[in-house]
């Protein structure tokens, strides 16, 4: 299968490499389109009005993939649009090198890439591991491949991706399907007035420990299973919309 990769840690990777490796592995035509440099917690912001930069990169196998200066969304609207002939059969995102969870799915820069495969009803896969040094990215690239493998008998909807998050330590074999916890963490602030009109609030690293949902992808993750969730994007909530056509109560 043909596959377009791409990540929002920037084209250089090591969860990237591991990714590409592991698929190429695989017997996949991979591709990789992704950003340039960083771009976590970008969700799914594009460019406007500024021309992308799209520079050729070299990939370990003597191949080569294409580095945007953009978004990771941009990038995966990029690959799809300049490099879709042949057609993808998949967009794969990752392996992004922290968890993304829960309400942190809205955040992400890698969701928000797979999204774009969403809104191309071409399958998609964001993938993520646990923030534990050493990673283990050999590892959690053999887990992708073997989900990306599985993908096509989970017979998931067009428009719905799989968000896949891979602890450092796996205590269970079996992939766990789950809902993506739906409460957000308070973050905590620092702040320090500067004026008398003017404050500066510094995000502290470590929030206040979220109050999670009992079987949802939070809760099982820290069970040491690797999850599994179908997201797809935010649009019309149509049990919301029914009731309000009817009219009120």
């Amino acid at each position: 299968m043909r596959i377009l990769l791409t990540n929002d840690d920037g084209i250089g990777a090591e969860g990237l490499l591991a990714a590409y490796k592991a698929l190429v592995k695989a017997g996949h035509d991979v591709l990789a389109c992704a950003p340039d440099g960083e771009r976590s917690a970008s969700s799914h912001s594009v460019n406007l009005r500024t021309p992308l930069k799209v520079a050729r990169h070299a990939m370990p196998d003597g191949n080569y993939g294409w580095a945007v200066a953009g978004s990771p969304a941009d990038s995966a609207r990029l690959g799809l649009e300049l490099f879709g002939d042949p057609p993808f059969g998949m967009l794969v995102s990752g392996i992004n090198n922290d968890t993304n969870l829960g309400f942190d799915v809205n955040y992400s820069g890698t969701v928000g890439a797979a999204m774009e495969a969403a809104g191309a009803f071409m399958p998609a896969v964001a993938a993520s591991s646990e923030r534990v040094f050493p990673f283990q990215w050999e590892r959690d690239g053999d887990i992708l491949a073997d989900v990306v493998s599985r993908l096509a008998a989970w017979n998931i909807p067009p428009g719905v991706i799989v968000n896949l998050n891979i602890p450092s330590v796996i205590r269970h074999k079996e992939y766990r399907w789950c809902p993506a916890n739906a409460k957000a963490a308070r973050e905590t602030y620092l702040q320090a007035r500067v004026s008398e009109d003017l404050l500066e609030c510094t995000r502290q690293r470590e929030s206040v420990p979220v109050s999670y949902v009992p079987e949802s992808d939070i809760s099982f993750f820290r069970e040491g299973r690797v999850t599994l969730s179908p997201i797809r994007p935010v649009g019309t909530s149509s049990e919301t919309l029914a009731r309000l056509v009817k009219g009120p109560a």
